[in-house]
């Protein structure tokens, strides 16, 4: 995107593609074809550097349901795994992954488990008990 407003800018200034690619090229990576094709737009009248709708499958798992489906399921069982949730919803792991991850913003916690002495009454030390810290 920033590389499309700056030769938007070389395209303002009156700077051919050629030699707007050879300034971008001193200070960032970008091919020679991207420069051509946004110049081009930009001589056709376009201005907006961001990407036309495209067509293609929309997503269909990761709708605004499922997402509400998924956070209610982790609401009344933190604990379950994503396969027990890609079994309940009968949706893909991935889609499970990313509305997880990206659209309710929840990461895994580690949980450690240390063993500790137990204390009698009398003070001394009787069987081992794990807790969760």
């Amino acid at each position: 995107m920033e590389q499309r407003v700056n030769i938007k800018f070389c395209f303002k200034l009156g700077r051919t593609a050629t030699e707007t690619h050879e300034m971008l090229v001193k200070v960032a990576a970008v091919s020679k074809k991207c420069v051509f094709e946004w110049s081009k737009r930009f001589r056709d009248g376009k201005e907006d550097v961001k990407d036309e709708p495209r067509s293609g499958r929309p997503p269909t798992s990761t709708t605004p349901d499922n997402i509400e489906r998924v956070r209610r399921m982790l609401a009344d069982d933190r604990r379950l795994s994503l396969r027990m949730i890609v079994e309940e919803l009968k949706i893909s792991l991935d889609s499970v992954s990313n509305i997880i991850h990206e659209h309710l913003q929840k990461r895994k916690k580690n949980v450690y488990v240390f063993p500790t002495l137990l204390r009698s009454s009398n003070g001394a030390s009787s069987d081992t008990e794990r807790r969760v810290c």
